[in-house]
């Protein structure tokens, strides 16, 4: 279902050895309908019926149109592993559908949280890239209330945009990273990173969205628009992430790679007899692999590491029991281990 490895992440982009990735997210609800929590069946066909077809002609769908409900669940965590949608929306509720770009950077999620979730993933840090590609979609969705449908988005003058979750309320908007932080947490200084920018008004928290935890360094930050605009998100967080990505590339500096190598050594002795490998075990080993590939000239590419990041299957627990093993066999073919 998906492509071997999500071409947007193939791009070449700054920063990309602590940045991941660059999200910006856009929330829309059609004034006309309840929330989705609170829509009725024939309601939330309507809404999809009515937005599907105009974001396909907005270039949406190219590389794929998904009913969640059609979908198996190794497929839908296929989709949470890829970021496209979260576990909290991994059930197979009707009227459901995530349609992507060709490129799978963009993608758009009918009758999510909120009617419509639009998210923009860039690789590494991009500004300039994500106010772009924001501006185009912020005029293409006020041209769908152009258009004669009769879509208009659910807004109040004093409030802004209208959403399920209040927190969201106004701009509708998020911009988010996903960053690798691994040598701020082997130097235990990654706390206070996380509160200077929890003051800063961003949100940490883990790979996969609410109730997840920062793990092996990997962090997702975020920053709501509430009544900002993206250039004032942009221009807030700017000079606090130069310096966080200078303090990560230094404390990186500090770690032996000696003791890297042995941690490495042993994770590939657990891979190569283990049969079961949780999620937390794969992650540990994504991580310690990029990083030694990041210190070590003869590490390979660090980049294959955050492909295979976002190409694992991520169900909500409990997890079915084959997960595991099919997790394990995954892995060990990835890296060229020969099952023992």
């Amino acid at each position: 279902m998906l492509p071997d490895s999500l071409p947007w992440l193939r791009e070449e982009a700054p920063d990309m050895d602590v940045v991941i990735s660059s999200r910006v997210r856009l929330a829309r609800n059609w004034i006309r309908y309840p929330f989705p929590q609170r829509a009725a069946p024939e309601e939330l066909q309507a809404v999809a019926s009515a937005l599907g077809p105009r974001l396909q002609e907005a270039g949406l769908g190219m590389g794929g149109v998904f009913a969640l409900e059609d979908l198996s669940a190794s497929q839908r965590a296929q989709l949470v592993g890829a970021r496209v949608i979260s576990p909290m929306f991994w059930e197979r509720a009707p009227h459901r559908w995530a349609l992507v770009s060709a490129d799978w950077g963009t993608a758009a999620l009918i009758n999510e949280e909120d009617h419509l979730r639009l998210q923009i993933t860039r690789a590494g840090w991009q500004p300039s890239e994500l106010r772009a590609l924001h501006n185009q979609w912020e005029e293409r969705l006020l041209n769908f209330e152009r258009a004669g449908i009769d879509i208009r988005w659910a807004r109040l003058p004093q409030h802004g945009f209208l959403t399920a979750s209040p927190i969201n309320l106004g701009s509708g908007l998020r911009l988010g990273l996903l960053a690798h932080l691994m040598g701020l947490q082997r130097a235990h200084r990654i706390t206070r990173w996380l509160e200077a920018l929890q003051a800063l008004g961003c949100a940490t928290r883990g790979l996969y969205g609410e109730g997840s935890l920062a793990f092996e360094g990997y962090v997702q930050i975020s920053m709501l628009g509430n009544q900002d605009s993206l250039e004032e998100l942009l221009a807030r967080l700017q000079g606090t992430l130069i310096t966080l990505i200078e303090a990560e590339r230094e404390a990186r500096a500090e770690i032996s790679q000696d003791q890297i190598q042995n941690e490495l050594h042993e994770l590939m002795n657990t891979l190569q007899y283990t049969e079961t490998l949780s999620l937390g075990t794969t992650l540990r080993a994504l991580a310690v692999q990029r990083l030694y590939a990041l210190l070590n000239e003869t590490g390979g590419d660090y980049r294959r590491y955050d492909h295979w990041l976002f190409a694992l299957a991520v169900y909500p627990p409990p997890e079915p029991a084959e997960v595991a093993v099919e997790r394990a066999r995954w892995l060990r073919s990835q890296m060229g281990i020969e099952e023992s």
